[in-house]
């Protein structure tokens, strides 16, 4: 397995991005007084943990888009990947999530029949 200079400079690109819109959203949420402080390590935590799966699929996405939409990609689901991050950051709160999925998809097949 070898990594080239390439890869690590597209993993950096991807990551920049990703961690701009996650620092964008933190910085906004702090200055709109949602949140006390900035969160920095759970915005480095999250844009590392989503450049690493968008780092998988890049091969693809790059064949279907040029840079400036793949830029654009990368900055919102930063923005997404820290929304996500610091909403869900326990059990409890993935499971009120999942509780949630479940009764909506109980709700749509109610709905049915």
């Amino acid at each position: 397995m070898l990594v080239s200079v390439e890869d690590i400079l597209l993993f950096a690109y991807i990551y920049l991005f990703y961690f701009l819109g996650a620092f964008s959203k933190d910085m906004l949420d702090t200055f709109l007084d949602k949140i006390p402080k900035v969160l920095i390590f759970k915005v480095l935590t999250s844009s590392f943990a989503v450049s690493i799966l968008l780092y998988g699929r890049s091969e693809y996405l790059l064949n279907k888009l040029s840079y400036r939409p793949f830029t654009a990609v990368c900055y919102v689901l930063g923005i997404v990947s820290f929304e996500g991050m610091v909403k869900y950051n326990n059990i409890k709160d993935i499971g009120s999530l999942i509780e949630a999925i479940y009764k909506i998809k109980y709700d749509k097949n109610k709905d049915k029949g």
